[in-house]
């Protein structure tokens, strides 16, 4: 076949490509919004009110316009492109079906058609037809989805954000509240909340805005209060800056109703919990149904018809290569999304901490010759995102000083870098997997083909390995953990009581260090050590919470860190972080305790996924009547017995190898899974995943192996054969 009759696949594929990479090259991405704007004319374009008021709702920088001709220019390219896909599509189907041994058209059609012209009754002109068809209706089809994903893209990004900021709101809440009661100008605790988008997520970027608003707008508070309620997707944000926007304009005292809010989202941080835990359960079930009790409906479904119908081994594979691993995928990824809220830590970089956020937090732009602005101490300062050479070349000096630390913090404390990173433990037990699935590769191969079995076995042992280490390093690190953070609410209360006392922050925190803390004496006499050495205590409580990483310590460090900018009598602020790490606390309890019953749930449909997968494997394949047995019982008496005769012995190997499969996929996933669903992280999951793995995997390698078409086939077959 000639390649010119692939040029225009070639084209759409290049197409398309082009434009589902364009979102990530900016140049890219800025040539293909100019063509859109230029070929659909933009200027014309009359804005809708309540799809731009989405846009912004949902947080997406695009103008209206230009995401309106975006929106057209994908469109055009999808209907091009199912265009084109239609007629290759549209010719295979004409070769699947047969259609080209068509000849003439049969008498009633002839008569129907007698007065159109000879040529369009022609085959051609009906392939022609045919291939017109198939174009146009999937180019119809292909325009109509993207459409509509263009426009509901905006939507479900709204939803997802207010889903966010109500998650995060109590937090917010109580930042608020302390800061203020701390002193600070509300301007300065928005710019405070704004900079902190790695705790406080989707509202943090809410409050951006009305700090840019009013940084770079010149608004008023009030003015930039009220736009912001108007823009945020959040409902009870909303309601939230309303009666925040009525305080400021009637000079009510702020600190008050903060400190009523404040108690009013504590309470409804339980109500949330209650909502998360209530929807995990709904998840569970779903789960349970879809997953575990659909699939090994569909498999045993499959195997039936494919003893009596057919071959079904394809479709079986499908079923357990492609299917059940992207549903389990997706549950994963939609409890990713649902537990978020239970999850919080900073997500900048540690130049970020070390304050260069202004080089890294965007893409600088070259200066431009000329233009070197400096700062009084002859410091080179992020100009409207401009950074010199000079700078840059600084900031990649510090960049490879940060990886070489890291690196040689590893290699003199291997131990202690591996239980404070657990993903480290990764770099050594994947090499010696690798090794071992290479070493045991010869042997798979001895007999001249893959033995598949063999093979297996390596990489389930490989699998084990890397999981069961990395649970176990894992879970020590996060027990450790645990300990430090139930610590944190004594630790927080010594220190303001001490504050409130009238003693300095920073002989606080050396009078607190000599009492007794449990788990935290460590790391509090290391905060200490880096004070005496000419830290500050906002940067040496930066460093603890790098190295502790958890919710509660990143939330409580980062309300500290900033009332002390505003402040140095902090002893209100920092009962409100007590308060909160308890809370916080509480809430983990019973999270826990709910958490439990779902993850019974998911280790109950796990095992009755292993115990049908394996009567399959085990009890019923192996007992399938061979083609002696089934012809020996019947004598080909039987109408439908010819269908059982496709079973040979190799199918048969096939559809066990399958179904051996389809166990040790359903116990890596469904372990994952758990671990989402009871703690919010997958890393948690890997433990789970490990022991339902080896269960599996020893379920299926030690019981015994019935042999296939033995005796108790020949008992079988007289049932099997009337259908």
């Amino acid at each position: 076949m000639a390649v010119t009759t692939y040029i225009p696949l070639i084209v759409v594929l290049v197409t398309v490509a082009v434009v589902a990479l364009a979102p990530f090259n900016r140049s890219l991405e800025r040539d293909v919004k100019r063509l859109a704007y230029a070929i659909f004319g933009g200027r014309t374009i009359v804005p809708n009110p309540s799809r731009e008021r989405t846009l912004r709702a949902a947080g997406i920088g695009t103008p209206y316009r230009i995401y309106v001709t975006q929106t057209y220019l994908y469109t055009a390219v999808a209907a091009f492109a199912g265009a084109v896909v239609g007629v290759y599509l549209g010719g295979l189907l004409i070769d699947l079906l047969g259609l080209t041994e068509l000849t003439a058209p049969s008498p009633a059609i002839t008569d129907a058609t007698s007065s159109l012209p000879d040529w369009l009754l022609t085959f051609d002109a009906k392939l022609f037809a045919l291939l017109a068809v198939t174009s146009i209706l999937l180019g119809i089809a292909a325009a109509t989805v993207v459409y509509a994903i263009r426009w509901s893209i905006p939507s479900v990004r709204a939803t997802t954000r207010a889903r966010q900021i109500d998650a995060s709101l109590p937090r917010m809440v109580a930042f608020i509240y302390a800061q203020s009661r701390g002193g600070m100008a509300f301007p300065d605790v928005m710019r405070s909340l704004s900079e902190n988008r790695g705790v406080f997520g989707a509202g943090a970027d809410e409050m951006g805005v009305g700090v840019r608003n009013i940084d770079l707008f010149g608004q008023d508070l009030v003015t930039a209060v009220r736009d912001l309620s108007r823009r945020t997707p959040s409902d009870e944000f909303q309601k939230f800056l309303e009666n925040l926007n009525s305080v400021l304009q009637s000079g009510r005292n702020l600190s008050r109703f903060l400190a009523d809010e404040y108690e009013r989202y504590r309470e409804q941080a339980e109500e949330q919990q209650r909502e998360i835990l209530e929807l995990l359960a709904t998840t569970a079930e779903v789960y349970v149904t879809a997953v575990v009790a659909g699939m090994l409906f569909l498999i045993t479904i499959l195997l039936v018809i494919g003893l009596t119908s057919g071959d079904t081994l394809v479709l079986v594979q499908l079923l357990t290569y492609v299917v059940l691993p992207a549903i389990n995928l997706l549950f994963i990824a939609y409890l990713s999304e649902v537990t978020q809220p239970l999850r919080a830590s900073r997500d900048e970089s540690d130049v970020d901490r070390e304050g260069m956020d202004a080089l890294t937090r965007a893409p600088p732009r070259q200066a431009t010759e000329g233009e070197q602005p400096t700062a009084t101490d002859g410091g080179e300062l992020d100009y409207g995102r401009v950074v010199s050479p000079r700078s840059r070349a600084n900031l990649g000096r510090f960049r490879a000083h940060k990886r070489v630390k890291r690196l040689r913090d590893v290699l003199t404390s291997p131990v202690e870098s591996v239980f404070d990173r657990p993903e480290l433990v990764l770099l050594v037990t994947v090499p010696i997997a690798l090794g071992y699935v290479l070493g045991q590769l010869p042997g798979a191969l001895a007999g001249g083909a893959l033995d598949v079995r063999a093979f297996d076995d390596a990489v389930v042992q490989s699998a084990l390995f890397v999981m069961a280490s990395f649970a176990v390093v894992y879970e020590v690190s996060q027990q450790r953990l645990r300990r430090l953070e139930s610590a944190i609410p004594n630790m927080l209360e010594r220190l303001a009581s001490l504050n409130e006392a009238g003693v300095a922050v920073v002989s606080s925190f050396d009078r607190v260090r000599r009492s007794d803390l449990g788990d935290l004496n460590d790391e509090m006499d290391r905060i200490w050590r880096d004070i005496k050495w000419g830290a500050t205590v906002e940067q040496a409580l930066d460093r603890f919470e790098r190295r502790i990483q958890t919710p509660a310590v990143t939330r409580t460090v980062t309300l500290l860190t900033n009332s002390m900018r505003a402040s140095n009598e902090i002893g209100p602020v920092i009962r409100i972080a007590a308060e909160q790490a308890r809370s916080d606390q509480k809430l983990r309890r019973q999270r826990k305790q709910e958490m439990f019953t779902y993850l019974i749930v998911i280790y109950v449909s796990f095992l009755v996924f292993l115990i049908v997968i394996g009567a399959i494997d085990r009890v019923l394949i192996p007992n399938l009547p061979s083609q002696e047995a089934l012809g020996g019982t019947t004598g080909n008496a039987v109408g439908s017995a010819p269908s059982f005769l496709q079973i040979n012995s190799r199918k048969v190997e096939q559809y066990r190898l399958t179904f051996f499969h389809a166990g040790l996929i359903q116990a890596t996933l469904s372990g994952l899974v758990g671990g989402q669903m009871s703690s919010g992280s997958v890393k948690d999951g890997v433990k789970h995943a490990t022991v339902m793995l080896l269960i599996t995997y020893l379920a299926f390698v030690f019981l015994p192996q019935p042999e296939v078409g033995g005796s108790t086939a020949a008992m079988v077959a007289p049932l099997l054969a009337p259908w």
